[in-house]
């Protein structure tokens, strides 16, 4: 089973196509003020900091809002053309989007476009009497060639499909007092297929390759030898739900996955455990995205083979857990990780808090982590010991 699992995501790579990334999208506004009802060009720049070529789509109307201390005015922008293309690599492209200013409007006002990306994008115009109304004097400020940072020359040597390459679970060393003290865990997926087009709207479906490699470190004892490793490949079938300007209030659908899995520890003998099992996640969030939030994150798996070797895993394991996501962006999260067992009478429970760490000495960010486990199956080679233990140490994706 094995072997013709990784034969056959090896074939797919070796038939995946090159993807098109999304751009980062900026607003620049007339280097100069405009008059109280004039006509206004503002531009919209996609910028493609990537290695491969991707899709600029400009809608051909954009809703926006001119914001005044508590007034606010809703206007349309109409885009002076709107064809699609392609950006280059390192890139950008340019729309030009065209509003009049209300008549009653003057000071220092925010522009708020919404209907490009999953938030909003703001501009600053300084509208005054004085002014002329020259619709045509709407350059930037600056150079658009200035908004893309510089890059080692060395990027240019292409390693790898940019993006598509991603996270999976996360990554992460920890240290404790409890025997084996050392654990770490390193996981990524690969996107082989896009299973349509993607579009400024549409995220299409993909299927991805997954590895997890989860060990256990026995680093006090003599030769530092390693108690327990796992190896997990997957291949997923993955639907994303679309960002859109609504997103980040409320109850979100983000997607669901649907993977063939396999886990083994590499043993042989009496030490040898392997499973293989289907599984599908969906995940939902409650509350802002950009802000403070929950993720539900339900999960349900069946074995597609006997446990012949390990007959008993799956009283442990179950057919299914739970994952709990409580945090904010920029600051701490708490993952809570519940399984019962088959009878749910081997309730386990993992807890990961997590803190952005950052330093502005030499450019340091990461995560400080705590985790904390109770029950049974932390490792796969004594997965019906029960165990209780705290480590701490850096997750570098939470």
């Amino acid at each position: 089973m094995m072997h013709r699992f990784i034969a056959f995501t090896f074939a797919l790579i070796g038939a995946a196509a090159t993807a098109l990334a999304a751009p980062i999208f900026n607003l620049l506004p007339p280097s100069s003020a405009v008059a109280p009802g004039s006509e206004v060009r503002i531009d919209l720049v996609a910028l493609n900091p990537l290695t491969t070529e991707a899709v600029f789509e400009a809608p051909p109307t954009i809703g926006g809002t001119l914001i005044l201390d508590t007034r606010s005015w809703t206007l349309s922008l109409r885009a002076e053309e709107a064809p699609s293309e392609l950006i280059a690599a390192g890139g950008f492209g340019v729309r030009t989007y065209i509003f009049t200013v209300p008549k009653d409007l003057q000071g220092r006002v925010i522009l708020e476009v919404t209907g490009i990306t999953g938030s909003p994008l703001h501009a600053v115009l300084d509208i005054n009497p004085s002014a002329a109304s020259n619709p045509g004097s709407t350059s930037s400020s600056q150079s658009l060639t200035s908004l893309i940072a510089a890059r080692p020359a060395a990027t240019s040597l292409l390693r790898t499909f940019a993006g598509r390459l991603g996270v999976h679970e996360p990554i992460y060393f920890i240290y404790g007092p409890d025997d084996p003290v050392g654990k770490f865990q390193f996981s990524f997926k690969y996107r082989l297929l896009n299973l349509g087009q993607v579009t400024s709207k549409i995220v299409p479906a993909t299927l991805q390759f997954a590895y997890t490699q989860r060990s256990l470190w026995d680093m006090s004892a003599d030769s530092s030898p390693f108690y327990d490793t796992s190896y997990m490949p997957e291949l997923i079938f993955e639907s994303l739900a679309p960002a859109t300007a609504k997103t980040g209030t409320g109850l979100t659908w983000l997607g669901y996955q649907v993977a063939l899995k396999h886990e083994s520890n590499g043993r042989e003998g009496f030490d040898s455990r392997s499973l293989n099992t289907a599984y599908l996640r969906t995940a939902l969030a409650l509350g802002n995205l950009d802000g403070w939030h929950m993720l539900v994150v339900p999960e349900v798996f069946t074995y597609l083979t006997s446990l012949e070797d390990n007959p008993e895993l799956k009283d442990y394991r179950g057919y299914g857990q739970l994952r709990l996501i409580l945090g904010k962006n920029e600051g701490l999260s708490l993952v809570t990780t519940l399984w019962a067992g088959k009878e749910f009478d081997h309730p386990s429970m993992q807890l990961d808090l997590t803190l952005p760490v950052r330093t502005r000495l030499l450019d340091f960010e990461t995560y400080f982590l705590i985790q904390y486990f109770n029950g049974y199956g932390e490792s796969l080679r004594a997965y019906e010991l029960k165990t209780s233990t705290i480590r701490a140490g850096f997750s570098f994706v939470r």
